[in-house]
């Protein structure tokens, strides 16, 4: 899949993300296999660097671990942090 860009130019992304995470994201989106039951539940989307990253966010955060893991990162350690799935969601 050729998104237009390679490793060896400036990727056209904000400065928030490194040029280690953007590659990250590409070989996500160039390997996403929709046919796994992890997505049967979840919106389709493509394999966009835009959709990768937020499959990957959605994933995390249905992880309760790792939702408690960040709670130490938020402000009062998350107390108004109030997780929800998405309408799409069946569990």
């Amino acid at each position: 899949m050729d998104l237009g860009e390679t490793h060896e130019e400036l990727p056209r992304v904000t400065s928030t993300h490194s040029r280690t995470m953007y590659g990250n994201l590409i070989q996500i989106a160039d390997n996403l296999d929709f046919r796994n039951s992890v997505f049967a539940k979840r919106a389709k989307r493509n394999r966009s660097l835009g959709s990768s990253q937020a499959f990957v966010v959605e994933l995390a955060l249905s992880d309760r671990a790792f939702r408690e893991e960040m709670k130490r990162y938020m402000i009062a350690s998350g107390k108004h942090f109030i997780y929800t799935a998405d309408y799409l969601d069946r569990y």
